[in-house]
């Protein structure tokens, strides 16, 4: 029985603690987050059945709508992946406005750098022709994301040193970047043996991998190496982050457990010499184990690397999921995963983040304790169009069929971006699901049509009576009774008036 006892340890019972509170704080955040966004679909969807049982009249109707919608978008033949192919283009233009909407800018412009970072990414695929995969690849990338960088910088540095209006300034420059897409598919890149206006077919080692593609991508020794250095790196990254947390963990406990002994001044004068030597021996085992675990990322990075470099091939080819080779599902999904988190650790886990913040919700008190609000405006914007930027170059390289850019190619992509980061409240992770119910019903909004007769367009009236309730979370409230927070967060504002 003794064994079943509990662990009087003050150490193991304040640890527990901290984690137990740690649990909660998420779980309460998460629901917090959660909530709204999901009543605010529930009660669209709701409304959405009442106009079609209203204009239909016959409630049938209203489920076969909506079977037909479920189908389109999730249980018809790549019907679901082609949903996560759309949701890729929204996922990183919602985050360029919502990390504009973080640092207090208004980047209406999402759609013009969208156009640019799609014009560098065609250029850089097809006039680095002969670099293999694991170079032209990041570097059409790269190109993409400093075309649509350069271009949002631009109203950035003219917010910054002039006070002109961002959302002023990039709305034109949404409409320079159409007229220059429109010059350079059709003047100086344009593919002179293609009937259709578009530029030249970029080169297979540029193209965003099909995951059905994905074995044939990997029998290549580079390409297999290129893969098995970003697991590395992935690796070394979580290793690093999990240790860091460790740490603190440890050294918040010792603190506590330091504060307690000194507490008890008079027990440690009466055991003065054994409580010496139990604190260097405790210091001493601590310098050893900080020494040890200095190299562990690193040692875990190159194993992660070396066995994936190993297993990966022969894996793949003996058993693939992705069998489908009309199915249009690409890499670039993971790549949106990694964006969001990216973002989100940019945002809360960094210096830069938490300037961009400052300077967001509060630009003069950012101002007073020395932030630079220029250079963090300029910033704001680029990063903002970076990540519009690698929209365009994955339309390019992964999802466009010819894999060039054509003449037209963007349907608003920008636009409703905007609509979906507000929708994901600016929350990287929110936005990968307001992405996804953004984009699903649309693509099962066809199917829902030929199933039921209703018009496709009422998905867009859900949208919108979606957006309409998270703009407004106090109807929602007094739908279902639900009480205020009593500490709502401040958020930064959207914009800001002329010159601020």
């Amino acid at each position: 029985m003794a064994d079943l006892a509990p662990d009087t340890n003050p150490k193991t019972v304040a640890s527990s603690r901290q984690e137990r509170s740690v649990a909660s704080s998420l779980a309460a955040r998460l629901g917090n987050l959660l909530s709204m966004p999901a009543l605010a679909l529930l009660s669209a969807f709701v409304l959405g059945a009442v106009v079609i049982w209203v204009t239909s009249g016959q409630f049938v109707t209203v489920l076969e709508a909506y079977s037909g919608l479920v189908r389109g978008a999730f249980i018809k033949q790549r019907g679901f992946s082609e949903s996560l192919v759309a949701m890729v283009p929204y996922v990183f233009l919602s985050l360029a406005v919502a990390l504009g909407f973080k640092a207090g800018l208004f980047n209406i412009g999402v759609e013009g750098q969208f156009y640019v970072g799609a014009i560098s990414a065609a250029w850089a695929g097809q006039a680095l022709a002969g670099l293999p995969a694991i170079v032209h690849l990041p570097l059409a990338l790269l190109a993409g994301a400093v075309g649509g960088a350069i271009w949002a910088g631009i109203p950035g540095y003219l917010k910054a040193r002039t006070g002109a209006h961002e959302v002023i300034s990039t709305m034109m420059m949404n409409y320079v970047a159409f007229r220059l897409a429109e010059f350079v598919v059709s003047g100086p890149l344009r593919d002179r043996n293609a009937t259709a206006v578009q530029t030249p077919r970029i080169s297979r080692a540029a193209e965003l991998w099909s995951l059905w593609d994905i074995p044939n991508r990997l029998a290549e020794p580079l390409n297999a190496l290129g893969v098995a250095l970003l697991f590395g790196f992935l690796a070394w990254i979580i290793t690093r982050a999990v240790r860091g947390r460790r740490e603190i963990a440890n050294s918040k406990l010792q603190m506590a457990d330091g504060r307690s002994q000194t507490a008890n001044g008079k027990w440690q004068m009466a055991d003065g010499g054994s409580q010496t030597n139990s604190a260097q021996d405790a210091l001493r085992n601590t310098e050893y184990a900080l020494r040890t675990t200095h190299y562990a990322p690193l040692i875990i990075a190159i194993l992660v690397a070396v066995l994936s470099f190993a297993a990966l091939p022969p894996l793949t080819r003996l058993g693939w999921p992705f069998a489908d080779q009309y199915d249009r599902l690409h890499i670039g999904i993971f790549l949106a995963v990694l964006a969001a988190v990216g973002v989100w650790w940019l945002l809360w886990k960094t210096t830069i983040g938490f300037e961009l913040r400052m300077v967001g919700a509060n630009p003069n008190a950012a101002r007073y304790a020395g932030v630079n609000i220029t250079r963090n405006i300029v910033l704001g914007l680029a990063l903002s169009g970076a990540l519009a930027g690698v929209a365009g170059t994955v339309e390019v390289l992964g999802v466009s069929i010819c894999r060039c850019l054509p003449l037209f190619f963007s349907s608003g992509y920008g636009f409703d971006s905007i609509a979906i980061a507000l929708l994901g409240r600016n929350n990287p992770f929110g936005i990968l699901a307001s992405s996804f119910h953004f984009d699903a019903p649309r693509n099962g909004a066809d199917l829902m049509e030929l199933n039921s007769g209703v018009s496709k367009y009422v998905i867009s009236l859900i949208q919108a009576l979606v957006l309409l309730f998270v703009a407004a979370p106090a109807v929602v409230r007094w739908i279902y009774r639900m009480r205020a927070p009593r500490q709502a967060e401040e958020e930064a504002p959207l914009t800001r008036g002329w010159g601020g």
